[in-house]
């Protein structure tokens, strides 16, 4: 437990902490401004959190850093520390004159405190129990209608934390752990069912037997080419119908070229252009007849013939090498066709139906090869999604389990302070990790804030929570009845060897009761002329009476230096 703070800037040092009830008492008059939400950071502070340096940046700019040290005890061993707001990420470990005796860097103090306080819980942190109980001005934590929840915190993250300082979490987190490791959640369904996949299975079966049925009938049809003992699956059967056709186009491009061929040759003119014939004998018989024009006629004939050998023979030296290049390409094909043993004889038109139908066969197998694949699928789905109902059902169950706990400790404790004629809060856990939390029928303020102070009580009840801090601007919101018996809850506390500190002024104006009990429970009295670090920066005089402007907040809830 905390027995001792102390700082040199203090204008009073605070009485020595106790178990139970431990007050920060302001003034009768109820001034703000003079500490009492500041000690509170520092208690926090001393407790390994953060929010000191960062809140109260107002304080170390008017008396500049300083250290406070800090004294725990922990089965009668007192443990003496020192933290400085120039160096708040390390925590000092001192001897009993506060002299530096080990520098621990802040993960590892509040680790000692964890070990200390004998926190056996798993999956969370001493800061993360603590941060959540220290409701101070300015922490984003008091809101009266979800005490469960931080300022910028989910539901869900919420609901996790109450479970796992109820050392509930197990099953929750093998939830999670499952859905993330099969990266299956509870929307996704199984899409198609086992029952209608072996359905089509077996479609798909009886499809492939009378497909093979076929494909032996046309393998009989010619008995030279047995497709199946050669080894042709479709895809070759499909090349060797396309090798077919293209041999039948090149033998009949081949038959073409070669009749043209023939048709120019036989058209060849035998004159070579050179004049051959003599017409002088003509002369014997008529003597008067024209030599020179029968050899000009001669001598035309002759050249256009020469013009048509020579088209002829240029046509002639383009289809040969076509007829050439045909004949290389029919012996391929035809050396393909030989080499896998299927007869030249054998139809294109069976090589083809014998292609598609072993295609079609070979879809139809690995489609059922496919579905045989998601049946198993499925299977091991619905084993996984079996596991993961039963983890949710587990999950429920710790949901509810956690919710009868707390509400049947809340109940407990309002009835104490209301003596049970007035409803009790009532946290409602929903499957989804969201949650409701609202006192039946009573929608004012103070039922509400004591619905929360009832919340937190009940977990310093059930859990290994060591410590409650509630500012002034929780509990001054309480009917006073109620307030004087939450004082004696808190004062019983020290039974479980558990400390609260709160904040509190105008003490006077409650019974005597209730200003005895805060009274004998004061550590730390502030009021003007006695504020925390001697001063209020805030004021203009120290007889102000108007509002001071503080960096926590505004009019009533104003309770620092």
């Amino acid at each position: 437990m905390l027995k001792q703070i102390i700082c040199d800037k203090f204008k009073t040092q605070p009485e020595a902490f106790r178990t139970g009830l431990n007050v920060v008492l302001g003034s009768s008059d109820g001034s703000n401004a003079i500490g009492k939400t500041t000690f509170l950071l520092i208690l926090d502070f001393v407790f390994g959190g953060d929010g000191y340096t960062k809140a109260a940046k107002d304080v170390i700019n008017h008396i500049d850093h300083h250290t406070i040290d800090f004294i725990f005890e922990f089965d009668g061993i007192s443990y003496f520390f020192s933290r400085s707001t120039s160096r708040p990420s390390v925590v000092n470990r001192c001897d009993s004159k506060f002299r530096v005796i080990e520098e621990m860097p802040l993960q590892k103090y509040r680790g000692f405190l964890f070990d200390e306080y004998k926190i056996h819980l798993q999956g969370i942190s001493f800061s993360e129990i603590v941060d959540r109980f220290f409701r101070i001005y300015g922490h984003g934590n008091h809101n009266e209608h979800k005490p469960l929840q931080g300022e910028r915190e989910t539901m869900a993250t919420a609901v996790e934390y109450l479970l796992k300082l109820l050392d509930k979490f197990q099953d929750i987190q093998k939830l999670k752990t499952a859905e993330e490791s099969y990266g299956i959640k509870p929307s996704k369904q199984i899409e198609r069912s086992v029952s209608d996949i072996t359905a089509k299975i077996g479609e798909n079966k009886e499809k492939i037997t009378a497909l093979e049925k076929r494909r032996d009938k046309l393998c009989q049809q010619n008995e030279e080419a047995n497709l199946q003992a050669l080894g042709i699956d479709s895809k070759q059967a499909e090349k060797l119908a396309n090798i077919k056709k293209e041999l039948g186009r090149l033998i009949r491009r081949k038959s073409l070229l070669t009749s043209q061929l023939n048709a120019v040759q036989n058209n060849m003119p035998e004159n070579d252009g050179v004049l051959r014939k003599d017409f002088s004998a003509l002369l014997r018989f008529f003597p008067e007849a024209n030599i020179d024009a029968f050899n000009d006629v001669e001598t035309f004939h002759a050249k256009i013939n020469s013009f048509l050998r020579a088209d002829i023979e240029e046509e002639v030296s383009q289809l040969v090498p076509q007829i050439e290049y045909i004949d290389a390409d029919i012996t391929s094909y035809e050396k393909q066709i030989e080499d896998t043993g299927v007869a030249k004889t054998l139809s294109q038109s069976i090589l083809t139906q014998y292609a598609r139908v072993s295609r079609e066969i070979e879809r139809l197998e690995d489609e059922n090869e496919a579905m045989q694949s998601e049946m198993e699928q499925s299977k091991k789905r619905k084993e996984i999604e079996d596991i993961l109902a039963n983890l949710r059902r587990k999950q429920e169950e710790a949901l509810k389990s956690a919710e009868t706990e707390v509400n049947a400790e809340m109940k407990r404790i309002n009835d104490i302070i209301t003596g049970g004629d007035r409803a009790t809060p009532v946290l409602t856990l929903k499957p989804d990790k969201s949650f409701e939390f609202e006192t039946p029928n009573d929608k004012s303020e103070g039922t509400a804030y004591k619905g929360l102070v009832v919340y937190d009580l009940s977990m310093l009840s059930l859990t290994p929570l060591p410590a409650l801090i509630h500012d002034s601007s929780i509990v001054k919101r309480i009917e006073d009845a109620d307030f004087e018996q939450i004082l004696s809850l808190y004062q019983e506390c020290g039974d479980m060897g558990k400390q609260v500190f709160i904040a509190f002024d105008k003490a006077d104006t409650y019974t005597d009761d209730t200003y005895r009990m805060l009274d004998e429970a004061t550590v730390l009295r502030l009021s003007i002329g006695n504020e925390l670090f001697g001063k209020s920066w805030s004021r203009k005089t120290a007889e102000t009476k108007h509002k001071p402007i503080s960096t926590f907040g505004s009019n009533d809830e104003q309770e620092t230096e």
